[in-house]
């Protein structure tokens, strides 16, 4: 079960974000995290997985997580109250718009499928 101290293994530390697992794993020789694509970067080895034992290893991509083959990616949800101000509403929209999808693309997330580089 979670949560209790004996599911980890003594020594394992508990970092506050995706950035800080990255920079530990790529200072730290034999370390080992779990991070967000979007902070993958060429200083940390990314470790393809399988779904369950004996099926082939996929590695992160745009191409795999929108496929569904790379077996631990999840959605990304943005939440808000019923009544919002105008301009989160603006920003809302943008994010699904061209320009916003480029941003998501350039800095290392999955776009939604429609904006997704064809060469993936």
């Amino acid at each position: 079960m979670l949560g209790k101290k004996a599911d980890f293994r003594a020594g394992s530390r508990d970092m506050n974000g995706s950035k800080d697992v990255v920079e530990l794993v790529a200072n730290t020789p034999g370390a080992i995290g779990f991070s967000g694509i979007g902070y993958k970067t060429d200083k940390v080895k990314v470790v393809p997985v399988s779904k369950k034992k004996g099926d082939p290893a996929v590695a992160p991509s745009i191409k795999t997580t929108l496929d569904k083959t790379y077996p631990i990616a999840r959605p990304m949800f943005m939440y808000t109250p019923p009544t919002v101000r105008p301009e989160v509403t603006e920003y809302l929209k943008w994010i699904v718009t061209e320009p916003g999808q480029k941003i998501v693309i350039s800095t290392g997330y999955v776009p939604l499928p429609e904006f997704a580089p064809k060469d993936n």
